[in-house]
């Protein structure tokens, strides 16, 4: 949530952040023991995924001049740098204990955080705080001679706690040919307040002139999840695996609700999803595996929606408002006194009082669980059983569920034609049921000449309906308790004041609506590629894949509305139950219209689709590689006017090496894509060009990391829309009373560049500094004219620095500095500017045994 703007940390603490500028300049950054065994970031994480660590190696006499490792680099978010991922507990020789090895690595430390600007926009990009941290702790016990009780390898790790939004906590292990266990827990802190999101801009020329400060649907979310897997038999003939996960999200989230205006719905959420799946595989055919799995998702929805009180209102920028009778009303978040928005001026009255004829809020709840279980059962298999044949295939069925038993919902307060509260009741239930195969097939023809097709079909079916009671009641204004219907209260000929205070564009009093979806899918498509080998280094490929889909909609959808009389007893004749001549009354005085939606009816769509491929790849010599491939698109019909007809899709790679210590790499990607039928004219594309260059001679003391990549997007279509006042851009269709078209635009170019140097001066002593910017320029089509840009067109700088000094053998002292800069090219628009700046220090100790 966005609070005020927090001030500069005392003087003390600006002393002890620039003491620890001025000592270590930058994010965690330190050479390995030894370099050699040091993979880089993204190589290590692959091969954790299935590492046997090895009895460590004696020390090397070279290990004496280690080089500076490129592998430092930190995430877009500069949240964490990658040395987690390859300083191990592995760079140390580690200890005996009993049939084992025992390795171990802890780093502790903190962080010291300071910023100015918006403190919903810092939370949502950065959110990292003041305080201690356990930067990492590692376990790893491995028997070389597999001979370990219980286990051979076990490997324990866990970062992020002490206050960071992420942690986590991964345990693995393994005995010989027995077993295979894993889990995990981690835990993610999610804020999101970007403020311009669902904001409704209220002009300053308003009266009154109330900005909404946050975004209405912001939420601050904590998401745990925990996951444990166990395979039994790993290299068996005959292996089983399971296991279970659980996702929670739980924590505070807001929306609005529209009742003539929009109210801010306090949510408190809770979402747990259950994920359980097991599975045998059978290896007894050689080179061929054959696989039966069970998957079951179980999803609990419980979040609830209450009208925000006073408290939560004010510190979105909404003051608190008061009725003549004292009750307390919430006005909603639009103020545009000059579109009538919460109602025709005056809003407040000259007494001080909030006008009672205002659309408003004076009570809201809702409530509904959803519960939804995804049922698959699924076999594959893969085989290369014949020495010129490759086979894989799968078939899975899914019979999913979803239902929300029991829903309410509760409004009162007041809207147009004195509508004064509703009572929502009712039950939703949905099925979908799937079918889905593939089968894919590579034939060697020859030593050099390839043939693979690949095969798949997906039929989904999703039947669904709700039933579903609306009662609204009625009255002059909130000043006034609405009045119900009974023979008691509002006898006939329907004129007493205790009669519903109706008038001619007043709703049904009772809507009872019953309604029946469908939504299937069939999709098939096959794929087949020829690909030849002119020589070892030069290959290429051309093919062709037909994909046909057909969509079937169906809707039934049957409204029951029964109109009763009140202050006079021809407003029973109202609505659909007018006229009075073609509905006539029932005896009670009421009338009854049955309805269809407009929606109803079925729809079918045919959607042929043929595309050809191209590709090739060359490494004329070792020290270069080059591949492209092409895909042209062309289909005879769409579902959705976003979806392109036609579509050419380019990518090209290449890699250079000209040293052992130089790598130099760039890649092209182009999408154009169209659907120039008359009534949607869509045109777009996404253009990418991206450089990156590695520098890191062996046994020096420096290497470097650039790369830059460029992006640009466009898209335009033809709209139809609503504007106020009645704005008219140029457009290439009708859309009929009280639409008007336009052609949408969207454009985006960003540059993103980043880049860093990784010292090493001295043996014990590693530093490195690093730059990243991200600058956008956009534009769309806004019909608000006093939207800004935003996000369009923004300059995000991400600076740091590092340094790592080895006090002892096993005793490492890192400290880190990272700059966080946001600005948005244009102007703040109607609420609170979204830029901020930030400096986040961390220092820590790292000691390995």
């Amino acid at each position: 949530m966005n609070r005020a703007f927090k001030k500069l940390a005392t003087w003390p603490s600006r002393l002890l952040l620039v003491g620890m500028g001025l000592f270590g300049l930058t994010l965690f950054a330190q050479a390995p023991g030894d370099t050699a065994a040091a993979p880089a970031p993204q190589q290590q994480a692959e091969k954790d995924k299935d590492k046997k660590p090895a009895p460590a190696k004696p020390a090397k006499k070279e290990d004496e001049d280690r080089q500076a490792d490129v592998g430092v680099a930190v995430d877009s978010g500069r949240k964490s740098d990658a040395l987690s991922t390859w300083i191990t507990s592995e760079h140390n020789p580690g200890t005996t204990g009993g049939e084992w090895i025992v390795k171990q690595s802890i780093e502790f430390g903190g962080r010291i955080s300071d910023f100015t600007g918006n403190t919903g926009t810092w939370d949502t990009f950065v959110n990292l705080g003041t305080g201690p941290r356990l930067s990492e702790y590692t376990l790893d016990m491995h028997s070389p001679n597999h001979k370990g009780w219980l286990f051979d390898d076990l490997l324990f790790s866990n970062f992020g706690y002490g206050g960071d939004p992420n942690n986590l906590s991964r345990v693995r292990a393994q005995k010989g040919k027995i077993y295979s266990f894993s889990a995990m827990f981690r835990r993610d802190q999610n804020i999101f307040d970007y403020d311009l999101f669902a904001n409704p801009l209220n002009p300053s020329t308003s009266v009154p002139n109330i900005p909404i400060l946050n975004s209405p649907h912001e939420f601050l979310l904590t998401r745990r999840m925990s996951d444990v897997n166990l395979t039994l038999f790993p290299v068996g003939k005959v292996r089983f695996r399971m296991g279970w996960s659980r996702v929670v999200n739980e924590g505070t989230s807001f929306s609005t609700d529209h009742q003539g205006t929009d109210g801010l719905i306090l949510q408190p959420t809770l979402n747990t999803t259950d994920n359980y799946n097991f599975g045998v595989s059978f290896r007894v055919i050689p080179r061929t595996s054959i696989n039966y799995d069970q998957f079951y998702t179980y999803y609990k929805g419980d979040t609830t929606g209450t009208l925000a009180p006073v408290g939560v209102m004010n510190i979105f920028g909404v003051p608190g408002f008061t009725l003549a009778n004292g009750a307390p009303v919430n006005l909603g978040l639009p103020f545009n006194s000059a579109a009538n928005q919460p109602c025709a001026p005056p809003i407040v009255l000259v007494t001080g009082f909030a006008s009672p004829t205002c659309n408003a809020f004076l009570s809201y709840d809702r409530n509904g669980r959803n519960r939804n279980d995804f049922p698959t059962e699924q076999i594959s298999f893969q085989s290369n059983y014949f020495r010129r044949v490759d086979l894989s295939g799968r078939l899975n069925y899914s019979d999913a569920e979803a239902s929300t038993p029991s829903t309410n919902e509760l409004f009162n307060g007041q809207k147009s034609n004195r509508f004064r509260g509703l009572s929502l009741t009712g039950a939703a239930l949905a099925h979908r049921i799937s079918l889905a195969g593939d089968l894919a097939t590579t034939i060697r023809l020859t030593e050099k000449l390839r043939l693979e097709d690949s095969f798949r079909h997906d039929n989904f079916r999703i039947p669904g309906m709700w039933n579903l009671t609306t009662n609204n009641v009625f009255a002059v204004n909130m000043l006034t308790a609405p009045n119900l219907f009974t023979p008691a209260t509002c006898p006939p000929p329907f004129t007493a004041a205790t009669c519903p205070q109706h008038v001619s564009g007043s709703a049904a009093d009772v809507i009872v609506d019953l309604r029946n979806d469908f939504l299937g899918q069939k999709r098939t498509s096959n794929t087949i590629i020829l690909e030849y080998d002119f020589t070892k280094k030069i290959t290429a490929h051309a093919g062709y894949r037909f994909e046909r889909r057909e969509i079937t909609s169906r809707i039934a959808d049957t409204t029951i509305s029964t109109f009763f009389p009140g202050p006079t007893a021809a407003l029973a004749n109202r609505g659909a139950c007018a006229p009075a001549v073609a509905h006539p009354l029932n005896p009670d005085g009421t009338c009854t219209a049955i309805a269809q939606a407009a929606d109803v009816g079925q729809d079918f769509v045919e959607i042929n689709g043929h595309t050809g491929i191209l590709g090739f790849s060359a490494r004329p010599v070792d020290s270069f590689r080059l591949s492209a491939d092409a895909e042209f698109f062309s289909g005879d019909n769409t579902f959705f006017r976003v979806t392109p007809r036609h579509s050419q899709d380019y990518k090209i790679r290449a890699q250079y090496r000209p040293e052992s210590w130089m790598n130099l790499g760039a890649s092209v990607r182009i999408l154009e894509t169209r659907n120039t039928s008359f009534d949607i004219g869509g045109l777009g594309h996404n253009r990418s060009y991206g450089f990156s260059g590695v520098f890191a001679p062996a046994e020096s003391w420096w290497a470097l990391d650039l790369s830059y990549d460029y992006n640009d997007v466009f898209s335009q279509t033809n709209i139809c829309f609503v504007a106020t006042p009645n704005l008219t851009p140029p457009g290439a269709i009708s859309c009929g009373t009280p639409f008007l078209s336009g052609i949408s635009l969207y454009t985006d170019i960003s540059h993103f560049a980043s880049g860093s140097l990784i010292l090493k001066p001295w043996k014990r002593v590693t530093g490195g500094v690093g730059y990243s910017v991200t600058s956008t320029s956009g534009n769309t089509l806004i019909l608000n004219p006093i939207a800004p840009t935003g996000p369009l067109a923004f300059n995000y700088h991400l600076p740091t620095a590092s340094i790592a000094v080895e006090l002892t053998k096993n005793l490492t002292y890192k400290s880190g500095w990272n700059y966080y800069g946001y600005n948005e090219k244009s102007d703040p628009g109607p609420t609170l500017p979204r830029d901020f700046r930030g400096n986040v220090f961390t220092i820590g100790l790292r000691y390995t045994m």
